[in-house]
């Protein structure tokens, strides 16, 4: 089929068999000084991020002596690193702010103002920091206090390499390896190429986290083959001679990349593949044992229903270590493949490892030995263990986990040991806590936020006791522009039974008296949430920008959301699609009795990826619900395999799960006012699925506005993404309406 140009597609499907009106109202009128008002004031709060005063750079422990270095940012030594010791709760500036300064302007013959928001790495012989200062790589030594050049070594870890571990060995003795232009090269200390790899088009090399054993004699590289995945095309528009990039893209039912693993041997450049794993699936690289000898890597199975856990020795033998299988639902999903793989095995110092399952129906840690015969189950209870932090001297177990059901999305610290116990909180404050533990295991650093408050970052014993703050984020200027945080809210799904859990998000100039339109925020992806226990998020940005529009934004993580039981996220196995739009309805139904501000009859829903999958889902299952309609990027089944396979099973097991969750098969339902959007370069929810969208649309004659942004990936915080919120905010005010 041949595709007109984009302009002409929306003329078509914008036009209309009866005659115009007498009077046209063009889309690019001047908007009245209130409302105005309101898309500028929306713009402001979708830049909140940007009104917070706080250090964005990563604090980072040094190897040995409980010691971290930190930016501070707008402390009391603010404009320089700071390096705080732990045991004693002492801390000091390597340099003060002025001394920085000087010493910079020495080296660049330039003035230097003040600082702000200077990364850095630790040097690989523990001994400095390394930061990048007007295209210079430098060292600033922790005992010396001086600036200086850095060279050899140091500088090719600050390019991005990383650098081998060399346990009673000279600084000079150490390596370094790095991933570049799809290939890979090991250096010694001297700079000399000791192992390099080059890549091919679709076949490249990278480096995994924790690469190197722990002696520095090897270390692991992946290589991923994606030559026969399939490929979607991204063309390029900006002038009359299109160029088209073809993107691996692998869909529902087709060919998965494939992952190599290979063990690299610096001294004698010896590169050995390891053994495969039998099937299609994901793999990761797990951790080295301590004693160097072998490693964990990580199968799960292409439908997501069988994990495997395995270890490789040195001549790249693969041997089946521990097994985790689901037949009636799935062991990982999205959340797994993407984030929730490095938590899920925790090698410990004599060999055998901690292991996270849903076995009980909820995620908790296990204990096995070396030869993978289980210990024990070391947690137990109705909650979730989001994470083993780390483990401490005599055998202390640090985690991360949402034990109050009354506030289930809030992330806590906790201590207990290898052999159980209760779980002992490390501290008392309630939001969203992530640690990162020294490593001596005796002290933690917590990074945390709430809906409140916004991040600090706190030292912490690991067996308890007071607390040392480091760093607070200042967010005077948010509260200035009227920013109040969300209202909370818990509903039952549409079983009448389950419990779930939303907000509430009103414009600052909220008046009971009135009526407000209402905005129903979706996301419902079974891998992820739309609310969090932290100050901000992608989407409750969003949500308050669109508010202060004039409407009353909702939102609630319904069945099939993550971060609760395996039963809660299992209600929508191979049938997504099928409860979570009813869960949204039931939820506004109850909030609304007792909310006369609430507009029933005004009801818009809005989301982006899934969430745009999600409100086409609630305008063509709901009509009678929703009147107006805006999907971003609609994701669909059809598309990406790691998305859909895991939570829906294979096309061939579950056909009549696919057909239920199509969209397009319900084009003809709707009814009321919809919008789509998509960028041309997006590479997450292909393209192709509002031009499917779109052609059943017209074929069922179905008006609709479409809406392709240019060059627009699948997210944008330039240009693109505010043009996209305003477009958002502007047609909902068209639809909808404003308070009355």
């Amino acid at each position: 089929m041949r595709w007109f140009p984009a302009l002409l597609i929306a003329a078509l499907v914008l036009a209309s068999p009866f005659p115009a009106p007498a009077q046209i109202v063009s889309p690019n009128a001047p908007l009245d000084p209130a409302a105005q008002a309101r898309l500028e004031l929306s713009g402001r709060f979708l830049r909140m991020p940007l009104l917070l005063r706080d250090s964005l750079v990563m604090p980072r422990w040094l190897a040995d002596h409980d010691r971290l270095v930190f930016w501070d940012e707008i402390g009391p030594q603010a404009g320089t690193w700071v390096l705080v010791d732990a045991r004693s709760g002492r801390r000091k500036p390597i340099l003060p702010p002025v001394e920085l300064r000087r010493q910079l302007s020495e080296l660049t013959g330039e003035p230097v103002a003040a600082l702000s928001q200077m990364q850095f790495v630790v040097a690989p012989d523990q001994g400095a920091i390394l930061f990048s200062y007007k295209k210079r790589a430098l060292r600033l030594g922790l005992a010396g206090r001086r600036v200086r050049a850095a060279a050899g070594l140091d500088a090719f870890v600050l390019s991005g390499a990383t650098s081998a571990p060399t346990p009673g060995a000279t600084a000079g003795a150490t390596l370094g390896a790095m991933a570049r232009d799809g290939g890979f090269v090991v250096r010694d200390a001297t700079g000399r190429v000791l192992v390099e790899r080059t890549g091919e088009p679709n076949y490249d090399w990278t480096i995994p986290d924790k690469a190197w054993s722990p002696d520095g004699a090897r270390l692991v590289v992946w290589r991923t083959d994606e030559r026969a995945v399939h490929r979607i095309p991204i063309v390029d528009y900006e002038s009359g001679l299109e160029r088209v990039t073809m993107v691996p893209y692998a869909k529902t039912g087709t060919p998965l990349a494939k992952s190599e693993l290979y063990l690299v041997q610096p001294k004698t450049g010896g590169v050995v593949r390891v053994a495969p794993a039998q099937d299609e699936g994901y793999d990761w690289f797990a951790g080295w044992r301590a004693d160097g000898r072998t490693a964990f890597v990580l199968h799960l199975s292409r439908d997501g229903k069988r994990l495997d856990l395995s270890i490789i020795d040195g001549l790249g033998e693969r041997r089946l270590l521990l097994r985790e299988e689901r037949a009636e639902t799935n062991v990982g999903d999205l959340d797994f493949i993407t984030e929730g793989w490095p938590l899920q095995v925790t090698p410990l110092e004599d060999g055998g490892f901690l292991w996270m399952s849903e076995r009980d129906g909820w995620r908790h840690v296990y204990h096995y030995d070396g030869g993978g015969r289980l210990i024990g189950q070391i947690t137990h209870g109705d909650f979730p263990v989001r994470r083993v932090n780390g483990v401490g001297p005599g055998g202390a177990l640090l985690v991360t986990a949402s034990i109050d059901p009354a506030r289930p999305y809030d992330e806590q610290l906790y201590r207990t040991s290898l052999a159980g116990g209760p779980l002992q909180p490390l501290g008392e404050a309630r939001g969203l806590h992530r640690a990162t533990v020294a490593p001596s295991g005796r002290f933690v650093l917590d990074t945390w936020s709430s809906p409140t408050q916004p991040r600090i970052r706190e030292m912490v014993r690991a067996d308890g006791g007071d607390r040392l703050r480091l760093t607070a984020s200042d967010d005077t200027a948010v509260k200035a522009i009227g920013w109040r945080p969300p209202e909370p809210l818990e509903v039952l799904a549409a079983d009448g039974v389950t419990p779930i859990y939303g907000a509430v998000f009103k414009p600052r100039d909220f008046d009971p008296a009135k009526r407000y339109p209402v905005l129903a925020y979706i996301y419902g992806g079974p891998f992820a949430t739309v609310l969090g226990g932290g100050y901000f998020t992608a989407m409750s940005l969003r949500m308050s920008g669109l508010a202060q529009m004039g409407f009353v934004v909702v939102a609630f993580d319904v069945r099939g959301s993550s971060g609760r039981s395996k039963a809660f996220q299992d209600a929508t196995y191979g049938k997504v699609g099928q409860t979570e739009i009813p869960d949204y309805v039931a939820g506004l139904r109850q909030i609304a009795a007792s909310r006369p501000w609430l507009d029933m009859d005004r009801v818009g829903i809005v989301g982006h990826s899934w969430g745009g999958y999600f409100a086409l889902r609630g305008m063509l299952t709901a009509p009678d619900v929703f009147k107006a309609g805006y999907a971003g990027a609609p994701g669909a089944l059809e598309e990406d395999a790691a998305v859909n396979e895991p939570d829906m099973g294979l096309l061939a097991d579950n056909p009549s799960g696919y057909a239920a969750a199509s969209n397009t098969a319900l084009a003809g339902n709707l009814r009321g006012s919809l919008k789509i959007m998509h960028g041309t370069s997006d590479t997450s929810a292909s393209l192709s699925t509002t031009m499917r969208m779109a052609d059943a649309l017209i074929k069922a004659d179905k008006r609709f506005e479409l809406l392709l942004i240019p060059g627009m990936e699948h997210n944008s915080d330039g240009p693109d993404g505010l043009y996209y919120h305003q477009d958002v905010a502007l047609f909902f005010r068209r639809t909808l309406g404003e308070p009355r």
